[in-house]
């Protein structure tokens, strides 16, 4: 699914081309590791599951030139990240930006449910461009004094609507930029592929540092790990946010000083859904492939 736009000075109208697949209704499901019950030194085996994924996966590295290009336009090279996990894709997205697309950047690695032994082995392979913050963050209400262009990577699936809104609220509070992306969708083949990711962390645990031995027996032995997997990857797709929800979200801030960009990009071995804004003077420069908003719009799905 492609976008397309036609925009003026003062108001903008778009419209979707291409093929629309068959979606899912947005269910506000649960998910074993945001549950408040589990068991953190379980969690912190979890994310560092999904990290060996996204490390062998890189399914991040299409967007680079995205966000490199939005931070460029606001003006910065600071990433406030959010919801970080483990670190998600940073370790090789940080490296990718700044040596590939010779745009160096610095990385803050944030998490309501802070994982400092992840935290502290991102830092270590990133050479000194990651740091982290020791103290709960939460998404809907970042501390003042944290600052920089605003990401979330495979976590918007995690918040509900009315709190999604109060993030990209909080972000225009501060006049800072946002990026949203998604590697779930709602639709059954990305359903289906969920089944894949239990496996390569079954693959990549024995090479995840620091060795545990309660790592192998949460793995292999007792494969709550793996089963944890599997039930919030499929509780992720079906909790996942489309192009159309993005595109109702950003018009509700329509006239707000932002530019912003709603769409997929499918170069990579998954779809990536992403949402993007940032402050801008009242001059609109053109984005391919992307759907543009400034002004009123109107979204057509």
């Amino acid at each position: 699914m492609t976008g397309g736009s036609q925009q003026s000075e003062h108001s903008a109208s778009y419209e979707f081309h291409g093929r629309h697949s068959q979606r899912l209704s947005r269910s506000d499901l649960f998910e074993i590791h945001d549950s408040s019950w589990f068991p953190a030194h379980l969690r912190n085996l979890v994310t560092d599951a999904l990290q060996a994924v996204w490390e062998v996966t890189n399914a991040y590295r299409p967007i680079a030139p995205l966000l490199r290009d939005a931070m460029a336009a606001a003006g910065t090279t600071r990433v406030l990240d959010l919801c970080s996990g483990a670190g998600g894709p940073w370790i090789q997205l940080a490296r990718h930006v700044s040596r590939v697309l010779h745009y160096p950047v610095t990385v803050c690695l944030t998490d309501k449910h802070p994982n400092p032994e992840a935290f502290a082995r991102a830092a270590l392979h990133s050479e000194s461009q990651i740091r982290s913050h020791p103290s709960p963050v939460y998404a809907t209400c970042v501390p003042v004094g944290l600052r920089g262009f605003r990401t979330i990577f495979s976590s918007a699936h995690h918040l509900g609507v009315e709190e999604l809104n109060k993030v990209v609220a909080n972000a225009l509070e501060c006049r800072t930029g946002i990026a949203i992306f998604e590697a779930c969708q709602r639709e059954w083949r990305a359903i289906l592929s969920v089944v894949c990711v239990p496996f390569l962390g079954l693959l990549a645990t024995p090479w995840i540092r620091p060795f545990r031995w309660s790592r192998l027996f949460w793995t292999y032995f007792v494969p709550v790990v793996p089963f944890v997997l599997l039930f919030d990857g499929w509780m992720s797709c079906l909790r996942s946010y489309s192009q159309a929800d993005y595109l109702a979200l950003v018009a509700a801030h329509a006239g707000s000083g932002y530019r912003w960009q709603v769409g997929v990009q499918r170069s990579g071995i998954i779809p990536i859904t992403y949402l993007i804004g940032y402050p801008v003077s009242a001059t609109v420069l053109p984005a391919g492939g992307a759907c543009n908003l400034e002004g009123t719009s109107n979204p057509n799905g």
